[in-house]
């Protein structure tokens, strides 16, 4: 007798490892420490985009969830002038107005490439473990589960500050000190309109091209082939490395 309930008992604990549950993220509850343990599954769900303006909660503790959140309008506010004050720096080092133009011409230039390669090769990296599905929904997952949420879709300001100080490094190792400002602030330009474009692609109705062309580019990247269509203010590097996504014509054709 004892030896059935022995065989038993271990027939259901064998059983009841077989019958695991798999975990469920609760969109009424703080986002963020959940989706971690989604792992091999987060990818396939984080790509299932919930369009609504309302966005979700991220953090259980107030503070962290208001540096979550941002304004469109905080990106030119606050990086505009610091802008001028770079370029007139570099003027203030003895080079003309046209060599800064023309420097910050190229700092929005070398910015488009940059735009490109984070989305695609960071933003888009793939993960599977607790940790790094985390990191991905803070800094792209939760924009393209929830593309329409306003308040997450131009960069922290928080965030952009402490990333400006490791680009402003990288620029001033190859720049000569009165180039640096210049190049960077042309850079920083860059940044400003893409995020400036970025928020208008979701939320504006642009009725002429390009802004129209652009808006239909960047949202077939949110809902109908994700793993194309990495620029926001072009579609120059797409071409370039051949990322372009195929037109619906020839998705039929195939």
């Amino acid at each position: 007798m004892m030896c059935v309930c022995v065989c038993d008992s271990v027939m259901q604990f064998r059983l009841g490892k077989m019958v695991v549950q798999e975990f469920t993220v609760d969109l009424n509850k703080p986002l963020v420490f959940q989706v971690g343990h989604l792992e091999e599954r987060y990818q396939e769900w984080v790509h299932q985009p919930i369009v609504s303006k309302e966005g979700p909660r991220f953090f259980g503790n107030d503070v962290l969830e208001f540096l979550t959140r941002t304004k469109w309008w905080a990106v030119p506010t606050i990086w505009l002038p610091v802008v001028c004050w770079l370029l007139v720096k570099s003027i203030r080092m003895d080079h003309t107005i046209q060599e800064v133009a023309l420097l910050a011409l190229f700092g929005v230039f070398i910015w488009t490439l940059v735009e490109y390669t984070l989305h695609r090769f960071l933003f888009h990296i793939e993960t599977k473990t607790y940790w790094a599905n985390t990191a991905h929904y803070l800094l792209h997952g939760c924009h393209h589960k929830h593309p329409m949420d306003s308040l997450r879709l131009v960069f922290p300001p928080t965030a952009t500050a402490i990333l400006c100080v490791l680009f402003w490094k990288l620029v001033a190792f190859f720049a000569t000190p009165t180039t640096t400002p210049a190049l960077f602030g042309g850079g920083l330009l860059g940044y400003v309109m893409y995020d400036c474009t970025h928020y208008y692609l979701h939320h504006g109705q642009p009725s002429k091209d390009p802004a129209k062309n652009l808006k239909r580019y960047h949202l077939n990247h949110h809902f109908r082939i994700q793993n194309k269509g990495f620029g926001i203010t072009s579609s120059l590097w797409d071409y370039v490395f051949r990322t372009l996504p195929p037109s619906k014509t020839t998705g039929k054709n195939n």
